[in-house]
């Protein structure tokens, strides 16, 4: 991503709790917006932009009819993260209070600048083509156990570095994490030295809060669901001999999967969002075979 440094001026605000110092962002052009993340400016979104598909996504989604705001929340949800337009900055400005500020924004240039799907995957054995492929990753992996359990689990992160924060999180071992490039915008990276190692539910629990502050990703339910689901799922894998954990950047962000969308998926063909897909799932109980025969009688 890169980076931009503008002087911007501040005012002085007064509200309830006393006097306080904001940016409102007076000076930006009409096609100029802030994303923030968590009430903090975070990215600049320019849609004079064009070289960005971020931007043209939005754009495009606009031109359909959607608000950019509710995009923007939208996509902060999928991301794990409170982002929005609006800086809620709701108190009295001082007038002549302004002064000038340095402020560092980051521009989005694509989709995976911010979104990195996880896939962790318990197995004895596994080929790489395997974990390239979609068609063959659901197939040979999305298998029910005898249990109802899935032997893969998954989870979206926004940035890099939270990446190796959540593997340091779950396993309590901060571990240099060797990459296997298998396409321009997908990885895969041998855990099974750790198999065994990652913290149980009651620590999760008691730390939760920690990960939040160490990755500032939104304190939600759909958050701490996520990680118990990690560790749970770790915890039934102590008897496998492989941990895989594959790495997908998001070129695109995946809209709200539809019964079309889903039965295109199944049949291979359409956009794969293996993080959508699994909770879909996991929500009505069905393993692939069951899905594709339910669909197939519907459309």
């Amino acid at each position: 991503m890169k980076k931009i440094n503008r002087e911007i001026e501040s005012y002085l605000f007064t509200g309830e709790n006393g006097e306080f110092r904001a940016i409102p962002f007076y000076e930006l052009s009409i096609d100029e917006w802030v994303i923030y993340q968590n009430k903090e400016p975070k990215y600049l979104l320019d849609f004079n932009y064009r070289e960005s598909s971020f931007v043209k996504q939005i754009s495009e989604s606009m031109e359909q009819g959607a608000d950019l705001e509710e995009i923007i929340n939208e996509y902060g949800i999928y991301l794990g993260l409170n982002w929005s337009t609006k800086h809620n900055i709701e108190s009295k400005e001082i007038p002549d209070s302004q002064q000038v500020e340095k402020v560092e924004l980051e521009i989005i240039e694509s989709f995976e600048d911010v979104a990195n799907e996880l896939i962790f995957i318990a197995t004895d054995t596994y080929n790489k083509s395997d974990l390239l492929n979609d068609e063959e990753l659901l197939v040979k992996y999305m298998i029910e156990d005898a249990n109802g359990y899935y032997n893969m689990e998954a989870m979206v992160v926004d940035r890099n570095e939270n990446i190796g924060k959540l593997i340091e999180f779950l396993f309590e071992e901060k571990i240099e994490l060797i990459e296997n490039q298998l396409s321009k915008n997908i990885s895969i990276y041998d855990l099974s030295s750790l198999i065994g190692k990652n913290i149980d539910l009651n620590r999760l629990e008691n730390d939760y809060q920690k990960w939040i502050e160490i990755s500032s990703r939104n304190n939600t339910m759909d958050e701490y669901g996520t990680l118990l689901g990690l560790i749970s799922f770790l915890e039934r894998s102590l008897d496998k001999k492989q941990l895989i954990l594959r790495v997908e950047k998001k070129i695109l962000y995946p809209k709200t999967y539809t019964i079309k969308r889903i039965h295109a998926l199944i049949n291979g063909s359409g956009f794969i969002d293996f993080y959508l897909v699994i909770k879909f799932m996991k929500a009505f109980g069905r393993n692939l075979k069951e899905l594709k025969l339910i669909f197939l009688k519907k459309i």
